[in-house]
């Protein structure tokens, strides 16, 4: 007899440490709970984008090992060409340059830079026809842009732009004897 009555009151003595263990958990969770609950009231506010941003970085971050330039031999009707590689950290700034011909940006270049402090930068380069060029990829990998664009500057009519922000690895632009194209490898 006694035996049943130590089996039947063993569950219920343990009973209070099971409730003095979950209450020690939710007491410890509490704290946890309300800061997340205040960070999620932050970045919903529209004052703390700047706390947003700096949670989640706008932009895309590049992630290029290197940046090889080919130019063929009939290229540009053998005349040299001029190339720049275009990183914008401004997102209207982005939208403008995205939808500007090569013409454009080769005249409004250096007064966009001018105007645009610290939200546009750029790389010129000027190449031959039939000359190849590889630019370390450590010069622009793990920077955040909007955009990553290039230009060239050839002596026929058209938009010779090409998005690269989307491009990972071995980023290649092969110029033709009129216009160009741009791809990656994977690293």
């Amino acid at each position: 007899m006694m035996a049943r009555i130590a089996l039947r009151l063993l569950p219920s003595a343990l009973l209070p440490s099971a409730l003095v263990r979950s209450a020690l958990l939710r007491s410890a969770l509490k704290p946890l709970a309300c800061m997340l609950s205040i960070a999620c009231v932050l970045l919903s506010l529209p004052g703390c984008s700047s706390m947003s941003a700096m949670m989640f970085p706008p932009g895309v971050k590049l992630d290029w090992e290197s940046v090889s330039l080919y130019i063929d031999p009939a290229a540009n009707r053998d005349f040299p060409l001029a190339v720049d590689v275009v990183l914008v950290s401004d997102e209207a700034l982005a939208r403008k340059l995205a939808t500007m011909k090569s013409q454009e940006w080769f005249a409004s270049r250096d007064s966009l830079r001018k105007s645009h402090p610290g939200e546009l930068e750029f790389d010129s380069v000027e190449l031959a026809p039939g000359d190849a060029m590889t630019l370390p990829g450590k010069r622009y990998s793990g920077k955040r842009v909007f955009a990553a664009l290039a230009f060239a500057d050839y002596l026929s009519t058209g938009d010779h732009r090409a998005r690269l922000e989307t491009l990972k690895g071995r980023v290649s632009m092969e110029f033709g004897a009129t216009d160009f194209s741009a791809s990656a490898s994977e690293k």
